[in-house]
């Protein structure tokens, strides 16, 4: 099990980030390696992600099964594999950061001088091929008045022979990636109401 999360703020409200998120199609084609998604209600839709672990290309197919929509705080996933032994689940949480009591719910994890050299490597080709996301002078502000706190976690569970392995690869991976959602996601509100920064 390879488990992630990342936080950002913004001077947007919360209410804005949530109309956002609460359309999947919005949110999906932000995912790294995205290629495709179809929607089929509003709490199932199929997603087609390019993965470069390693040495490993791989495109994978998931089901992706919202579990819940607890507007305008959090939404929550399930995601399981269709083409690869894997599972996994995730979530946004939104919320007001007006106080310092909002930076008191965001996860602190140490990590190791190993684990942060990889996902160094990992962020510099990333943002070499990708790009950098260009964030608001706002962009992981303190607590202040019209200021919102953006939380992604995923978790993913590969299965199989190689699920050791995989596990092992996709952390660093997944630890960029979730910066990288986030940010786009803020990123673009931010463009879209150029008065919030």
């Amino acid at each position: 099990m390879a488990e992630v999360e990342y936080s950002t703020t913004a001077k947007l409200p919360v209410e804005t980030i949530w109309d956002f998120v609460c359309e999947i199609d919005n949110w999906a084609a932000y995912m790294t390696g995205y290629q495709s998604h179809e929607k089929e209600n509003a709490d199932d839709s199929v997603w087609v992600l390019k993965g470069d672990v390693g040495a490993m290309t791989r495109t994978l197919k998931f089901r992706v099964h919202v579990t819940e929509w607890a507007g305008p705080e959090r939404v929550t996933f399930e995601l399981e594999g269709l083409n690869e032994q894997m599972s996994g689940d995730g979530e946004f949480v939104m919320q007001s950061y007006e106080d310092e009591s909002a930076e008191a719910t965001a996860a602190t994890t140490r990590k190791g001088w190993l684990q942060r050299a990889i996902e160094a490597v990992v962020r510099f080709f990333f943002r070499l091929f990708r790009g950098r996301v260009e964030r608001a002078a706002s962009a992981d502000a303190g607590p202040g008045e019209g200021m919102a706190r953006l939380r992604f976690r995923l978790e993913m569970r590969p299965g199989g022979p190689m699920g050791p392995m995989i596990n092992a690869m996709i952390k660093p991976a997944m630890t960029v990636a979730a910066e990288d959602l986030a940010n786009r996601i803020v990123g673009h509100l931010e463009t879209e109401r150029p008065g919030s920064a």
